[in-house]
């Protein structure tokens, strides 16, 4: 063995690139938006009109993202078809909606399931490249709003869970939310009009009170418990 390949070999495995795939009916949306994404991210995105075992299935090869189209989409078929096609969690790819009626209210429900983020019909293209690119970096991609709705009203938590939601105050479920939202903490002060000081005590005060220590575990906690 020749002292190149000897130390290829001893370089460590590189991280698969990531992957989208878009999946829906209406083929011409679906290829514009596929090579809109991969002009803003660099990131390999191809579509199809229905979800594909072998691109679901992690792996190197996997999509680690998958939209789904929902216009004219039954959601409970959409339900099943998630449930039997693809894996969700860490090591698996991650799912997230666009083209959903805004005025559906089925927020909750669709962040029960494990959906990562939502693209509401009508909202502009340019917000695409953002939420692949948090989504990707394992974040949530939800609005204020339903972030909002969710962590004022909480859900079917645990009960250690929903007590630390009713003893956080006011101006903590204020900023939990921003931080659920990807809001920096500069544009939170900004948002509240406090100090960037005061920002950082709620937040690790919210940190102690949800057994949290970054904005990732603090998405998911609202994800999971809320």
């Amino acid at each position: 063995m020749n002292v190149k390949a000897q130390e290829e070999k001893g370089k460590p495995d590189s991280p698969p690139k990531s992957r989208v795939l878009i999946v829906g009916s209406n083929a011409l949306q679906n290829e514009l938006l596929a090579r809109f994404l991969e002009k803003e991210t660099g990131i390999s995105c191809t579509f199809s009109s229905e979800l594909d075992g072998e691109a679901t299935a992690a792996g190197p090869s996997s999509a680690h993202l998958i939209l789904l189209d929902c216009r004219s989409t039954d959601i409970s078929h959409l339900w099943a078809t998630i449930g039997s096609s693809a894996p969700l969690g860490p090591t698996g790819c991650r799912i997230a909606l666009f083209n959903l009626d805004v005025n559906s209210g089925g927020e909750k429900e669709i962040m029960d399931r494990g959906i990562h983020g939502i693209f509401y019909t009508g909202e502009s293209v340019d917000m695409f490249p953002r939420g692949v690119n948090a989504m990707l970096d394992g974040e949530m991609w939800y609005s204020r709003k339903a972030l909002s709705n969710r962590i004022m009203s909480p859900g079917k938590g645990s009960k250690a869970a929903l007590a630390a939601a009713n003893i956080l105050t006011s101006r903590e479920k204020e900023i939990l939310i921003r931080i659920a939202s990807g809001t920096s903490n500069e544009d939170i002060a900004e948002d509240l009009s406090i100090s960037p000081h005061t920002v950082r005590t709620h937040i690790y005060n919210i940190y102690k009170k949800i057994n949290t220590s970054n904005r990732l575990q603090a998405m998911l906690w609202v994800a999971k418990y809320l």
